[in-house]
This record gives C-alpha cells, structure tokens and sequence, in this order.
C-alpha cells in the first residue's frame, strides 16, 4: 500500500494552541496523479466523442451512464490534486472549545465544538487489512482522517493522513 503523511505545525497563542496540518505527497505522487488525470480527461473526451457520432437509442443510454462515471472520477481526482496543492486543516485548543477548519485555499468554515461535551475521543480504529483502511490512505484520495470523537451523537472525524503517532499527540493536546 502507498501512503502519503501529513506535515503538522504548533503554535501557541492567546487564544489557544493551533495545529496545522498540511497534506503531503511525494513529488511522483503529485505528477502520477496530475497525469492520470489528464489522461483521464483526453481519454474520456474523445469516448464521448466517438459515442455521440453513433448517436442511436440505446447508445445513448450507454453514453449517459459512461458520462457520469466518467465525471464522478473527474471531480474527485481534481478534488485530491486542489486539496493537496491548497488544503490544510487547523485545530485551535482552547480551555473551553475545541475549532476545527478544513481550508481549501481561501474556503472553508470553521466548527467550534465544547470541550466538555465532547465524547469518546481518540483514535479511528479501522482494521488494518480491510478495504476502507487501504482506501482511505491511498495517496490519490482526500480521506484518512485518523481522530475522531462523538459531539451531541454526531461522529466527528479530523486529521487527514496522519500517522498514529502523530494522531496520539494531538489527542493528549486536546484532552490536556
């Protein structure tokens, strides 16, 4: 399995300690996914192409289901390249919340959560054979979120390609 880790920074503040976690990926990670999804795209314009010219009744059924697969790879590969080129996440620690921000360049919203009401935090334990682990902590994928906690019944999930490590430490800031 390939995996990618993530770059993490502390800082201390008036307001909190801040965590920032910047994804990181080998540069052959970066240009296998770049160029997996340009040919994607060329591969898939001229399919589309070449199906749209035999334009009959089943055909295009045929075309319509091969589109939307065809987009939904599309999104996501884009999603990964954007997330990796201009994501971070940051997690302000105060005595009273706990403010977590996945940021997209410019874009994002910040989820303020009260300490005290937070549950059951720690680790995600998914099995390390299993199919959602490999998937979660391939390279090419925005996932792998390895902390997690339950807030008023809702599983909350954060820190994207962590080691376990490193997932540790952050939990023992928290909880401090």
């Amino acid at each position: 399995m390939i995996e990618s880790n993530a770059k993490i920074t502390v800082d201390k503040t008036d307001a909190g300690t801040v965590i920032t976690i910047y994804p990181q990926l080998d540069s052959w990670q970066t240009w296998a996914l770049r160029i997996w999804l340009i040919i994607w795209v060329v591969v898939g314009m001229l399919g589309i192409m070449g199906m749209l010219k035999e334009g009959s009744g089943d055909q295009l059924t045929y075309t319509l289901v091969f589109v939307s697969f065809w987009l939904y790879f599309v999104y996501y590969a884009g999603r990964s390249i954007l997330w990796h080129q201009s994501g971070k996440e940051f997690l302000r620690i105060s005595d009273e919340t706990l403010d977590y921000k996945r940021s997209w360049g410019l874009y994002g919203r910040v989820q303020s959560y009260d300490r005290e009401t937070i549950k059951n935090l720690g680790l995600v334990n998914l099995d390390g054979k299993s199919f959602a682990k490999s998937y979660q902590n391939a390279f090419w994928t925005v996932g792998g979120e390895q902390i997690g906690f339950e807030y008023l019944g809702k599983k909350i999930v954060l820190g994207l390609r962590l080691t376990d490590k490193d997932a540790k430490r952050i939990v023992k800031m928290i909880e401090r």
